[in-house]
C-alpha cells in the first residue's frame, strides 16, 4: 500500500502538484538557493596544536591534535568584540599546511581612538589566543599579526 492510498488528502494533494505545470523561475530560484548555500557552507581545515603534558618523565613532552579553523577564527572573534569598541569584520588565518604562521584582522575602529594603539592591543590579544588555543606549535610575534581598519565608525553604529 502506497502511503497516498491511506489518505484521501493527500493523494488528491500529490494528484494536484502532477496535474500542475512546472513553474519556469523554479529553476531559477532553486539554482540560486543552492548556490548560495554552497558559497555560506565550507569545509574547515585542521591546524595543529600541542599541549605539554603532565608527566615529564615520559618521552612524549606534548600532546598534539588537530583543531578546526571554524573554532580558531570563532575564539578569536570572541576575543576580539568589543575591544575599544572595535569590531573585527574579517579573520584570515595565515597557514603553511596545518601550522597557524600568523593572522589578518579586519576591523571597524571608533573615530577619535588612536588607531596604531588599538591595532598592537588586538593584535596582543589574537597573539594570546592563539597561544591558548594552539599552544606552542609554532611561536608567533607582532610581525606575524596583520591587523587593518577597514572603516571607522563614529557613533557606536555600524559603518558601512
Amino acid at each position: 500500500m502506497r502511503a497516498d492510498d491511506s489518505d484521501p488528502v493527500l493523494a488528491r494533494a500529490a494528484r494536484s502538484l502532477k496535474d500542475q505545470p512546472m513553474d519556469a523561475s523554479w529553476i531559477d530560484i532553486s539554482d540560486s538557493i543552492i548556490s548560495r548555500i554552497r558559497a555560506t557552507t565550507r569545509r574547515s581545515w585542521p591546524i595543529d596544536a600541542e599541549y605539554p603534558t603532565a608527566a615529564v618523565e615520559t618521552e612524549r613532552k606534548t600532546d598534539t591534535l588537530r583543531i578546526s579553523d571554524h573554532v580558531v577564527r570563532s575564539t578569536l572573534r570572541r576575543a576580539l568584540a568589543g575591544v575599544h569598541g572595535a569590531e573585527p569584520t574579517t579573520i584570515d588565518l595565515y597557514l603553511d599546511d596545518h601550522t597557524c604562521t600568523g593572522a589578518y584582522i579586519d576591523i571597524v575602529g571608533v573615530y577619535g581612538d588612536d588607531l596604531q594603539a588599538v591595532g598592537d592591543e588586538l593584535a596582543a590579544i589574537v597573539l594570546n589566543t592563539l597561544a591558548d588555543v594552539l599552544g606552542p606549535v609554532r611561536p608567533l610575534t607582532r610581525t606575524d599579526i596583520d591587523v587593518h581598519v577597514h572603516d571607522i565608525d563614529d557613533a557606536g553604529t555600524t559603518a558601512g
